[in-house]
């Protein structure tokens, strides 16, 4: 045996690789049967170098340029590389997707072992890389290389880049190759083993007809390229310029008119491209649309002749690549047309007889220029010279100037003036009216008569009219100088300009005008009129003296009214009650508008109650009855004066309060200034009371404080004086806590004193109190003086130790509280539950051990093992310390990295200045839990029971619990596990109505489960379900599909047969209804409807006693009785034996009627149930519970103790039962007995009615009255109907108990 260790060696033709191996035999030497080979392979195609190795017995790898890929057959890091082979000996170099940097040298290495000598062979894998798309240098491929006439030599250069090997490029001439003029090379980039072929093609184009329209193609290829070659294409263009531009569709002085359409056509013949042809109007492109066909280019312009194309250059232009400038050619138009308008200028406006009007004629443009000629009365005048001007828009405008000398006989005549074009023979005119213009008559005014007098208001029409004169007269209205407005008419020679004057006190004396004008007059035509208006005062003026009156000085108010006619009376108002007041009489003056003034002076002493006060002047004018007023608000000044009355005194506030006191004050002048004393001294607000500030007379105390309390003086200044009032402030503040006990230790069996001092204003009785919530007070003892409160307590117990609150409370503000705390000390007690007795811990984990103790004062912890105290300070162990209330200690001991060794017993022992406590703790490897233990009864409903548990020692691991429970005197059990750790108290759903359940407890945890604790529990769930609930009283178990069935087609079949029977009686009774008025009987309207009713009044029975007795009406008997008799008696309602629906019953103190059962009551007072003992208990049923089947002919009492029924009655099965002799008359055919006969309600009591149970909101004690069923028996009561003969019905609306009144005074609710 022999060993080799690891040697390398790298050069850059091989790579070794040997590792240590150790030599056991010997094997054949190695060799290879198959190298690999040099192979070309296109780039994205997969390689294959094959290496077959018999004999190997060292390990085999290959090489990359010298790069060792390892000997993985996977080779990592080179995710396209592999080693395959079909057998043990085959080791083939797979390279799949050939890139360009696989291109390298590659080296099949076996290394030495078993005294083999490493043995290599090498291939190169050559990479071929076809070249990109050959491109023509500025060209792309299909494009067309232009090339001027004037050229002699053209190089194309084709490249074909990145291949590998280079490409072959050839040239062909129109599918013709080329060899001539071409020139090949190649070019490489370093580190790039691809390289790009050039080659350049040289065209000589002295044959240009030939070489026009020429494809060159450019081909290349390598060995990569297994397919055709790679292309690209151009065309040779040899650029010629186009043909001249030749012009059809119009001639040299070619005339053409208005509105013809013209179509010029522009061709030219020849170039390369062909030329581009264009249409110019007066050098503005006008198309440039045209078709290039047959070696030709040509362009159609189509459009309108108008007069614009007059003397218009039209031109067409030709050019394309070659040509530098256009080739051009053009026509200038000759158009006539004729003048489109003719206008007259002059004469528009009238004028006077002599006078020389000028009438000037225009045309429009027009070629050749328009002849002018003029007409009068039908007749052409002497002709004029035509003035011709060229028109900017093309042709010419003729202008004629006739000259009119105005007489009377030229009024109204018309000159037309004509312009025709001698070629075309078209004309157009335009016509002018001449007015001579002569004066109108003098106005003359009507409607009003001068000296008659019109009342101011009242409407005045005055009317001027003027005849003759051209124009018809402009007639204007005056007053005064002042022009005024009027309606204006004219008709014929005749005009007409009215005025509606409503008479102003203005108008009295007012001298109105009216004019009368035409431009024929030099001055306007006058008349006039005088107007005499009888007019009330407009206004009357009130003056004051003195400006500013003051209380207690005299002063007078004067009245001086407006102008009137005739002169006003003047009477004065006071008050807002209107007092009038006499005035003294200062008499008349002379007015404005020719009226009388009138001026009466009121004198008095002012007061202050005078401010502000109302005082009105009216002035009357005796003729018209109307009057004018003005008033006056008086400003009497005078010093501040208080409230009385709504001034407060004396002010009581809370502390912290905040008040508004309005201490404003009335005054003129309103500015004044208030100031605030306390006892004799001014305060300075806010700096003495930061809480007071006074503003306006508005003192704003904002949280007041105890010590601002005292009596105040407030004054109040202005510029008449000042006023003072006295107030006082007292403040009420709730009670505070200023001294409390602090924290008290006492030995048990001791005496422990508190004392609480308390502070408010006022101070009551009893306003200091202990207290101590679930404590028995009855051991302490307490005493309180004048605020201060002792509490002593006796005979302390370690269940003493808690605070006690001391509350301070005067009924002001909220309570103040504070708390004494007591601590009474005893020795440690260590709480040695068996959870606590045990610690478990997987080794390596820390345990942790508790140790739970209560005491005072404070306990300090010490843990043993074996007898020797635990030195805590170790890494091994870590103690801490937890407080919860006042005297519970935790203490937990966490040994860490738990060993074998650290296994066993260990002792707490807990230590304060009254004693000791101990208790020894197991600490053992984690196991299942303990059972839990003290199971208890917690609460139960109608369907579930609450538990609550203790756990057990958890086995050191997370627990959790499983309940077991059984109905009583069943076999199984039904387990439910609750997943949440640390529950304690679980809720048990799902169980029956009033059954006992026995439930029991147990844990698991991932160590496996405890027993079930052997002590279970017997619980019960509630008897009675909520109102919601109510359908879980009922069977749970699923129906069957088929009973459903057969229930649905009974259902179907009784309701088929009810509407059957019902259609049968509705048509039955429809022919004896009309039998019965055939035979003129009573027809009387009946009633279908059966209603139950509780009385109101006095404790009569269910029904009226008959017909006769209740004052309301009641429907006959309902012809569907006659089911049962053919011959029912009418007088039913007075048979002996009433119809009642209830059993007799022992009532109690309720009066009972002989004979008749009684339905529950309704009464005033609250609603009760009769216990066995006649005890009146409220009533708590749910009123939707009574719903449940009851058995036939009982009804169920409320429920003794034992939660059974404690009677039952039975119901009869007839009410013949309860009768005291036979029907008074026979039995009916069939065999049945009728019911009750129908009742009415009274529409009188329609507020005592209640709604339906579902209309309203009830609790137990406000329910509506239910009542029995009608006699007979019944499975299921309705929902309004209580199986309780003990109810007595809950309180009635009515005040007071009613007595039955002969029945009139029956009340019924439907139910």
């Amino acid at each position: 045996m022999s060993a080799m260790f690891l040697s390398t060696k790298i050069s850059s033709d091989s790579l070794w690789i040997i590792l240590p191996f150790i030599i056991f035999e010997v094997y054949a030497v190695q060799r290879f049967s198959e190298v690999p080979k040099n192979t070309s392979v296109i780039q994205g195609q997969s390689a294959l170098l094959r290496c077959v190795v018999r004999d190997k017995q060292g390990s085999i790898q290959w090489t990359k340029d010298g790069f060792a890929l390892g000997f993985d057959r996977s080779i990592p890091g080179f995710s396209r590389y592999s080693v395959v082979g079909s057998s043990q000996e085959e080791f083939n170099l797979n390279i799949v997707n050939t890139q360009l940097d696989d291109d390298a040298e590659y080296r099949c290495q076996v290394l030495p072992a078993q005294n083999n000598p490493p043995i290599q062979a090498f291939a190169h894998l050559t990479v071929l890389v076809p070249p990109s798309m050959p491109e023509i240098e500025g060209y792309s491929n299909g494009s067309v290389v232009e090339v001027p006439q004037t050229q002699s030599l053209l190089s194309l250069t084709c490249k074909a880049a990145n291949g590998r090997p280079p490409a072959t490029i050839s040239w062909y001439r129109n599918g013709v190759k080329v060899t001539n003029n071409v020139e090949y090379s190649t070019q490489s980039s370093t580190g790039d083993k691809r390289s790009t072929a050039i080659s350049i093609i040289h065209i000589r184009l002295t044959q240009r007809r030939d070489e026009n329209n020429a494809i060159y193609t450019c081909q290349a290829t390598n060995t990569a390229i297994s397919g055709s070659p790679l292309t690209t294409v151009v065309q040779i263009s040899i650029l010629e310029p186009p043909g001249a531009p030749e012009i059809s569709g119009y001639t040299d002085n070619q005339v053409v008119r208005t509105n013809d359409t013209l179509q010029l056509t522009c061709t030219s013949r020849g170039g390369n491209p062909l030329g581009t042809v264009v249409w110019y109007r007066n050098d503005e492109q006008v198309d440039y649309s045209y078709v290039s066909v047959d070696g030709k280019a040509e362009n159609e312009y189509t459009f309108t002749v108008n007069s614009f194309d007059n003397n218009a250059i039209y031109r067409c232009e030709v050019s394309n690549l070659v040509t530098q400038r256009p080739y051009t050619a053009q026509y200038k138009l000759t158009v006539h047309f004729s003048p489109n308008r003719v206008a007259i200028s002059g004469g528009d406006r009238p004028a006077k007889a002599g006078q020389t009007v000028k009438l000037d004629c225009v045309s429009s443009n027009s070629n050749p220029a328009a002849v002018i000629t003029w007409f009068a009365r039908g007749r052409q005048l002497a002709q004029t010279d035509t003035r011709v001007e060229d028109s900017p828009d093309g042709g010419y405008i003729s202008k004629s100037t006739l000259s009119v000398q105005l007489s009377h006989q030229d009024h109204n005549v018309k000159y037309t003036c004509q312009a025709t074009n001698p070629a075309l023979g078209q004309s157009v005119d335009d016509t002018v009216t001449l007015s001579v213009l002569y004066p109108p008559n003098k106005p003359i005014i009507s409607g009003y008569t001068e000296g008659n007098a019109i009342k101011a208001g009242e409407l005045a029409r005055i009317t001027c009219q003027s005849s003759g004169g051209n124009p018809v007269a402009k007639l204007k209205w005056y007053k005064g100088s002042r022009k005024i407005s009027s309606e204006n008419t004219k008709r014929g020679n005749l005009a007409q300009a009215v005025i509606k004057v409503v008479a102003t006190p203005s108008d009295n004396g007012a001298t109105y005008k009216c004019t009368a004008q035409n431009e024929a007059t030099t001055s306007p035509l006058k008349t006039y009129v005088n107007l005499t208006v009888l007019f009330p005062p407009a206004s009357v003026s009130i003056k004051t003296w003195p400006a500013k009156p003051k209380a207690g000085q005299l002063m007078n108010i004067t009245c001086v009214s407006a102008s009137s006619n005739p002169a006003a009376d003047i009477t004065w108002i006071k008050g807002a009650d209107r007092r009038r007041v006499q005035g003294i009489d200062r008499g008349e003056v002379e007015a404005e508008n020719d009226g009388k003034s009138t001026t009466n002076v009121l004198e008095f002493l002012p007061t202050s109650a005078d401010h502000n006060a109302y005082f009105g002047c009216q002035a009357t004018n005796r003729i018209f009855g109307q009057a004018v007023t003005d008033a006056l608000t008086l400003n009497v000044l005078f010093a501040p004066e208080f409230n009385s009355t709504g001034v407060p005194e004396k002010v009581d506030l809370i502390e912290g309060n905040s008040v508004s006191l309005n201490f404003s004050t009335y005054s003129n002048p309103a500015e004044v200034t208030y100031k605030l004393y306390r006892g004799n001294v001014q305060l300075s607000l806010p700096s003495d009371i930061p809480r007071f500030q006074l503003t306006k007379g508005i003192l704003k105390i904002t949280k007041i404080r105890r010590g601002d309390r005292g009596d105040f003086t407030i004054k109040a200044s202005n510029a008449e004086g000042f006023t003072t009032h006295n107030f006082s402030i007292e403040v009420r503040y709730p009670a505070t806590i200023k001294k409390i006990s602090g924290k008290v230790m006492e030995d048990e069996g001791g005496v422990a004193f508190f004392e609480c001092i308390g502070d408010a204003n006022p101070i009551t009785p009893n306003m200091v109190t202990w207290s101590r919530a679930n404590y028995d007070m009855s051991k302490t003892r307490q005493t309180y003086e004048k605020g201060k409160a002792h509490l002593t307590v006796h005979e302390l117990s370690r269940t003493d130790t808690g605070d006690f609150v001391c509350t301070a409370d005067n009924k002001i503000g909220k309570a103040a509280t504070k708390k004494a705390k007591l601590i009474v000390k005893y020795a440690p007690v260590i709480d040695k539950s068996p959870e606590y007795s045990k610690a478990a811990s997987e080794e390596k984990s820390t345990g942790k051990l508790f140790c739970k103790a209560s005491g005072a004062p404070t306990i300090t912890f010490t843990w043993f093992k074996n007898g020797q105290t635990i030195d805590t300070s170790k890494s091994k162990y870590s103690v801490s310390t937890s407080k919860s209330g006042d005297v519970d200690y935790t203490n937990t001991l966490q040994v860490k990295a738990v060993a074998k060794g650290d296994y066993g017993r260990y002792m707490c022992k807990a230590t304060n200045a009254k004693g000791t406590d101990s208790i020894d703790i197991v600490l053992d490897g984690t196991s299942k839990p303990d059972p839990p233990y003290d199971i208890q009864f917690v609460n139960a409903t109608h369907n579930t029971i609450t538990i609550s548990w203790k756990p057990g020692f958890d086995g050191g691991l997370i627990q959790n619990f499983q309940v077991r429970y059984r109905l009583k005197g069943e076999r199984g059990f039904v387990y439910i596990d609750i997943t949440v750790p640390g529950t304690t108290t679980f809720i048990i759903k799902g169980l029956k109505l009033g059954s006992e359940y026995e439930i029991t407890v147990m844990a698991f945890n991932s160590k496996g489960k405890s027993e079930f604790q052997e002590n279970f529990i017997r619980a019960k769930t509630s008897n009675v379900a909520p109102p919601e609930d109510i359908t879980s009283t009922l069977p749970t178990d699923e129906v069957p599909v088929i009973i459903i069935l057969v229930v649905c087609i009974v259902g179907i079949f009784l309701l088929t047969l009810n509407v059957g029977l019902i259609l049968f009686f509705v048509r039955r009774r429809r022919k004896r209804l009309e039998s019965m008025y055939n035979d003129g009987s009573d027809t009387t309207s009946h009633t279908n409807t059966f209603e139950l009713y509780g009385h109101t009044k006095g404790d009569g029975g269910v029904y009226p006693m008959s017909a006769s007795e209740d004052g309301r009406s009641y429907g006959t008997y309902d012809k569907s009785m006659d089911d049962f008799s053919d011959d029912y008696s009418k007088d039913y309602e007075n048979d002996d034996c009433k119809r009642v629906f209830l059993p007799q019953s022992d009532y109690g103190s309720r009066p009972y009627t002989p004979n008749k059962l009684d339905s529950p009551r309704m009464g005033h007072k609250q609603t009760y149930i009769l216990d066995d003992q006649g005890r009146q208990s409220p009533w708590t049923e749910d009123p939707y519970r009574v719903a449940l089947p009851r058995k036939k002919g009982t009804f169920e009492n409320s429920p003794d103790k034992s939660g059974r029924s404690s009677r039952q009655d039975t119901r009869p099965k007839s009410i013949t039962d309860y009768c005291d002799r036979p029907p008074s008359r026979p039995p009916s055919r069939t065999g049945k007995t009728p019911p009750p006969p129908p009742v009415r309600t009274s529409s009188r009591g329609a507020a005592d009615q209640l709604p339906p149970l579902p209309a309203r909101n009830y609790g137990p004690q406000d329910l509506p009255p239910r009542y029995t069923s009608p006699p007979g028996n019944v499975d299921v009561l309705s929902p309004n109907i209580v199986a309780n003969l003990n109810y007595d019905g809950p309180p009635m609306r009515s005040p007071s108990p009613r007595t039955m009144q002969n029945g009139n005074e029956m009340r019924g609710h439907l139910v």
